[in-house]
């Protein structure tokens, strides 16, 4: 189980593939870990050899709990600490709902970093007052009775209704949800309620990018999607049938496929 230190904090990351493939580094989605993109992971390695660094951010997974909350620049300079870990001058950087929000983070102190980017069902608005009050009720919740009532309470969110019929699904959604600390979830959702503003930064994003959307997510619908695609140069959308908000998760063959199709597409590194 491969981990690195910052700031005394220990993170676990999970590697796929040969360290001489194309690095992309993929993040996971509130309130599950690097788990979730297995599927995708083990298909960019047979399909292009990629070498893909999947980590499970701070008070997720198998890395440690810190006191909260988790802001997304501290995370960013998380996975900014994994990529010098792993002696990455730049790399593909992926990241769905919480991992997008990483992702501007890491794009708004490093775009040098980045040789391309994937943005999935994700947004680059900060939270209203609501939706602050929203994520302290989760917060609270978490650290009263735990992940369990916080994925019961999620998960109708996080699925299409297809997906939530079909049994395996919700389960692995729900077995990585529960495997988080009440106290990591409340500090991933206190940080989000307090990330800025990332809509400033679309028109300066120089690397390709990928927008993916699930079209039933009811988190973070089409039209977000949309938009970051008219304000992004050089960018791409693509919309996937029959998934919600965890598009990779319920449509996984899809997702890979298209982030495939993308990948064959960049530009050889000078």
């Amino acid at each position: 189980m491969p981990t690195y230190t910052v700031d005394d904090v220990t993170l676990h990351y999970a590697e796929y593939g040969s360290a001489d493939g194309l690095p992309v580094m993929l993040l996971h989605a509130f309130p599950l870990s690097g788990g979730m993109w297995q599927p995708q992971a083990e298909a960019l390695v047979a399909s292009l050899g990629c070498h893909v660094i999947v980590p499970d951010l701070r008070g997720s997974g198998a890395s440690s709990v810190p006191l909260g909350p988790y802001p997304m620049e501290r995370m960013a300079a998380d996975v900014l600490a994994l990529a010098d870990h792993l002696g990455l001058a730049s790399f593909v950087l992926g990241g769905l709902s919480m991992g997008g929000y990483v992702s501007f983070a890491v794009l708004r102190a490093a775009p040098d970093r980045l040789r391309a980017l994937i943005l999935a069902d994700t947004r680059p608005g900060a939270d209203t007052a609501d939706g602050q009050r929203a994520r302290e009720g989760l917060a609270q919740l978490a650290e009263r009775e735990g992940a369990a009532p916080i994925a019961e309470t999620m998960l109708p969110n996080l699925l299409s209704a297809t997906g939530l019929a079909s049994g395996a699904i919700p389960d692995r959604v729900r077995a990585l949800i529960l495997a988080n600390s009440g106290a990591g979830i409340a500090g991933a959702a206190r940080g989000m309620a307090l990330r800025p503003d990332a809509s400033d930064l679309l028109p300066t994003i120089a690397c390709p990018t990928l927008i993916i959307v699930g079209e039933q997510d009811l988190v973070t619908p089409p039209h977000f999607a949309q938009t970051m695609f008219e304000s992004i140069p050089n960018a791409t959308l693509q919309v996937i049938s029959d998934a919600g908000h965890l598009s990779n998760m319920e449509q996984p063959d899809a997702f890979a496929d298209i982030v495939e199709h993308f990948l064959r597409a960049l530009p050889t590194a000078s």
